[in-house]
């Protein structure tokens, strides 16, 4: 059987080759470990350069598929995300064991064999293959992109990949072959939970109002949306490929936040402008007409973006799952595996006449007395500056603090918005009262959008705009001033 080319290029994490090299020196005095061989730091980077450092999805899906006995996968991701979803055959090792003994057996067992290392990512990985290239191994390779690229670019359908997608790999026969095990496990798991009665489930006040139709943003509950099947498209926000490969609604897409995100004039994770969004929105079978249903599981806030940028486009009739997929699950309702295939629909965007967005400009007037309140609702440590994960640690000056994390509820059945009666005199109490103009912000836009939500769709708040750029466009910008500490404690 011929072999596939490994795929030639640098390597976009050539700087961890750095950190690489201090783990070989970590390793070297760990007790009882051989000391690894050293090598100079240009023969791993010429390494790179000639493209002995890395496999794409596709390259080891095809390996796999035709000559599997060819390929060692050693899988580095702690047990309890190696036993929920991994790679036929693949080898289950942290970094530590595999640059020890375990690691070293290993491999001695499989002389001749290509080599591939993989986590979710490729951080862990990477820092593992500078250490064994360190040590003389000459035939490891890192998995591009992870698990999670695996997944994106071959367990899901070419349809929801966009129409520039173009792949060599059998989906049909990847599908067989790299989800036997968890397909087989949740088809059991789902046969079980159908064949008795839904168990009583403890919640909160439920805020679903099940409308005969959708017309207008709203919460709908697991009852409304079984009721309505294929009348409907649902939209699986949860973030990542193998929980929605491991089961979802039936029907459901999958669609994470950062699906329809991008980085914009030099700002991450920017909402895609109108027309790429209104496409992307398009080749999942939805038009002006869709009526649409989003659930996520323990992040309301991933739904919750993507409800926010439908509406962005003009689309109202849509709804947001109460208790999102954990709920459905606990009722013992229906599972699917495999993902449904949409017609692709031209989507004509318009303008919105619920969302506002704030702009740069429009929070620094704010944030010197322009008329709007700003609300943060970052964690309350990241808000005064004593964790930072940007350019600089702090808060918008003028900002008040509630994390988003306030207006939600975690129960045994899934995660709840808090009765509107609560969030109500929460956000009062705050001095936050329907008619005051307000402007949410979070560090990527991404909770703000849960919160924007919350004033303004559940609670009627008639001003409130969304900062898309949030604290990391904020903190960027050297000439903006900071303050730290708790809201109007004067900061610098």
């Amino acid at each position: 059987m011929s072999q596939r080319p490994i795929a030639s290029g640098v390597a976009p994490w050539l700087a961890l080759g750095t950190m690489g090299l201090a783990l070989v020196a970590a390793l070297a005095n760990r007790p009882g470990q051989a000391a690894p061989l050293r090598v100079a730091e240009d023969d791993w980077a010429r390494a790179v350069e000639l493209g002995a450092d890395h496999v794409t999805p596709e390259e080891l899906a095809l390996r796999l598929l035709d000559d599997p006995n060819s390929v060692l996968v050693i899988d580095v991701r702690p047990a309890e995300e190696f036993a929920r979803f991994h790679l036929p055959g693949s080898h289950n090792l942290d970094v530590p064991d595999l640059l020890g003994e375990r690691g070293r057996a290993l491999l001695a067992a499989n002389p001749g064999k290509l080599v591939v290392l993989c986590s979710q990512g490729m951080t862990h990985p990477a820092q593992a293959w500078v250490a064994l290239v360190a040590r003389g191994e000459r035939s490891v390779r890192v998995l591009e992109d992870g698990l999670d690229g695996f997944v994106q670019e071959v367990l899901t359908p070419p349809s929801l990949q966009g129409p520039a997608a173009t792949r060599s790999v059998d989906f049909a026969r990847a599908r067989a072959a790299f989800l036997p095990a968890s397909t087989a496990a949740l088809a059991a798991q789902a046969s079980a939970a159908n064949a008795k009665p839904a168990p009583e489930i403890a919640a909160p006040a439920r805020l679903a109002v099940d409308p005969a139709r959708l017309s207008t943003p709203t919460v709908v509950s697991t009852a409304w949306v079984a009721a309505r099947g294929d009348g409907i498209v649902l939209l699986d926000a949860r973030e990542k490929p193998e929980d929605f490969a491991a089961g979802h609604l039936p029907g459901a897409l999958h669609v994470p936040a950062k699906a329809w995100r991008e980085e914009r004039g030099g700002v991450p994770d920017e909402l895609l402008e109108p027309a790429a969004l209104a496409a992307a929105v398009g080749r999942l079978g939805i038009d002006a007409d869709t009526e649409v249903v989003l659930y996520g599981d323990e992040r309301l806030q991933d739904p919750a973006l993507l409800a926010l940028a439908l509406i962005s486009l003009g689309h109202d009739k849509l709804a947001i799952l109460e208790g999102g997929f954990s709920t459905w699950k606990a009722e013992g309702r229906g599972l699917a595996l495999e993902p449904r295939t949409p017609v692709s629909r031209t989507y004509v965007a318009a303008p919105s006449s619920l969302l506002r967005r704030a702009s740069l400009e429009d929070v620094a007037a704010a944030s010197t007395g322009g008329g709007a309140t700003i609300l943060d609702v970052r964690p309350a440590d990241a808000f005064r500056g004593d964790v930072s994960t940007e350019a600089r640690a702090g808060h918008i000056p003028g900002s008040l603090n509630r994390p988003y994390t306030q207006d939600v509820a975690k129960t045994s059945a899934g995660l709840y918005w808090k009765p509107v009666e609560d969030l109500r005199r929460d956000y009062l109490a705050l001095g936050l009262a329907p008619e005051r103009p307000v402007i949410v912000s979070c560090r990527t836009g991404h909770q703000a959008a849960l919160t924007w939500f919350t004033l303004r769709v559940l609670l009627g708040h008639a001003d409130v705009r969304w900062y898309d750029g949030s604290w990391k466009e904020w903190a960027a910008r050297g000439e903006l001033p900071v303050a730290t500490g708790p809201a109007g404690s004067g900061g610098k």
